[in-house]
């Protein structure tokens, strides 16, 4: 007796287009957020042609982002100045970023409304260009003060006071620092009022919002030099925590944080698209520099100004943005302002 001849399975060809293209998609948002290594190889952007800061809205070449922290209290509703100044740059094509502090005091020529300039602390252009009805005029003014007397293209800005970063701080659970000395202050108070005293043993800390803020602005046995550098660390400890996979939990609630305290001409999509750039860049990949490293007294000044020396400012801001070029740009700006030692 012939057996019958074996059923032919059917092929399901048909499937795997469906499936591969679902794979593909996937690799694809995935790799916009951190490239994966498999088997040795490294997979980045398996998207032809688009580069994950243009997927964002974000310009394909490095751009800069001034971040700017206001030292505002709860009763004050007018101009403000700059208590923080730093300097973003991302270039997504060399998978790196700089930050770059510049001291509050650092003299430097001020733009003025009605045209021209005046020589006067960085953080007065914010003050000085301050209006109720336009708000992007103060941050305007900053950008054009950077690049005026350093020569750096300031693409967008963040501004925000102690409470928003804070906020922002305690919706991502924290941050984590070394205090490298033992410092503190029994009358501290962000809003004159309340006195909340703060100290900080050397060694690792995990900090809540308000400590984090108050680690980044205490003066008392310090000057602003020190001051640069524990924001920095702060800084550092904010990407990280939200870097961590453990705490992808927390997004939503940091990017409600983010939206309700910082004042940015970024759209939300470019915002997330900062963040994610940061994410993928990674800590390690972020060159961290201060300004504060290049600043004197000024001896020939009433008040108490700094002034930046040519040669350090040229390694430091060539350092931070991946550019010798801009660094030798803004010694050369600063020496034509006439506000260097």
């Amino acid at each position: 007796m012939l057996e019958p001849p074996p059923q032919r399975r059917s092929r399901r060809w048909w499937l795997t287009v469906p499936i591969g293209l679902s794979v593909y998609l996937l690799l694809a948002l995935v790799t916009f957020v951190q490239p994966i290594s498999l088997a040795g190889l490294t997979l980045t952007t398996p998207v032809p042609g688009l580069a994950p800061a243009r997927f964002f809205g974000l310009p394909d070449r490095p751009f800069t982002i001034a971040i700017v922290g206001l030292d505002i209290r709860p009763t004050e509703d007018g101009p403000s100045r700059t208590d923080s100044i730093l300097l973003l740059s991302i270039d997504s094509g060399k998978n790196r970023a700089g930050i770059l502090s510049i001291p509050r005091d650092a003299m430097m020529q001020i733009p003025v409304p009605g045209g021209g300039f005046t020589i006067d602390r960085v953080n007065t252009a914010y003050v000085f260009n301050w209006s109720r009805d336009d708000p992007a005029r103060a941050p305007a003014a900053l950008a054009q003060t950077i690049e005026h007397n350093l020569g750096l293209r300031v693409d967008y800005y963040m501004v925000f006071d102690q409470r928003g970063a804070a906020d922002i701080i305690d919706s991502a659970g924290g941050v984590t620092v070394t205090v490298l000395q033992a410092f503190g202050q029994d009358n501290y108070s962000d809003d004159d009022v309340e006195v909340v005293p703060q100290y900080f043993p050397e060694g690792r800390q995990h900090l809540d919002g308000y400590q984090a803020v108050a680690y980044g602005r205490i003066r008392q046995g310090s000057d602003d030099l020190h001051r640069i550098q524990r924001q920095q660390q702060v800084a550092e400890a904010l990407v990280q925590q939200l870097s961590s996979p453990r705490n992808v939990l927390r997004l939503l609630s940091v990017w409600s944080a983010f939206r309700g305290a910082v004042d940015s001409d970024l759209s939300l999509r470019q915002s997330a698209g900062v963040f994610l750039l940061l994410k993928r860049i990674g800590t390690g990949r972020i060159v961290t520099r201060s300004l504060g490293d290049a600043a004197v007294s000024c001896q020939r000044c009433f008040a108490s100004l700094l002034q930046l020396r040519p040669e350090e400012t040229a390694r430091l801001v060539g350092e931070a943005f991946g550019d010798a070029a801009a660094g030798a740009t803004a010694a050369e700006l600063l020496v034509a302002a006439g506000v260097t030692p």
